[in-house]
């Protein structure tokens, strides 16, 4: 299985193919999470930050990592709007402009905190 493969394994998407350079990149899963992968020769590395969750590709396979979320009182706010959203996209519910432009800060900003 391919570096990319595996990606397309664990999350349902298609990334393009990654250079061996070690430079950390981001790609959206969703509209809840994005992921960020980092590749060399044989090795390479992805995940999520709000799924707590890293991946190690070898050409032998692919292992997970478990993380832990950092908790503070700055958190919390952003974590209340990701779970709401959560909610809404569930049920079937459409996000408004507003909404979207919500999460889409709170993600990012969860991402820089975790």
């Amino acid at each position: 299985m391919t570096f990319e493969e595996a990606i397309r394994a664990q999350y349902g998407i298609k990334v393009p193919i990654t250079a061996n350079d070690l430079h950390l990149r981001k790609f959206r899963i969703d509209e809840l999470r994005n992921g960020f992968l980092m590749k060399m020769e044989k090795t390479g590395v992805f995940g999520s930050f709000i799924d707590a969750e890293t991946f190690i590709w070898t050409e032998n396979g692919v292992t997970q990592y478990e993380q832990k979320h950092k908790e503070n009182k700055e958190i919390r706010a952003e974590w209340l709007i990701w779970e709401t959203a959560r909610s809404m996209i569930e049920r079937g519910e459409r996000l408004g402009r507003q909404d979207g432009e919500r999460l889409a800060l709170a993600v990012q900003r969860l991402e820089a905190w975790l």
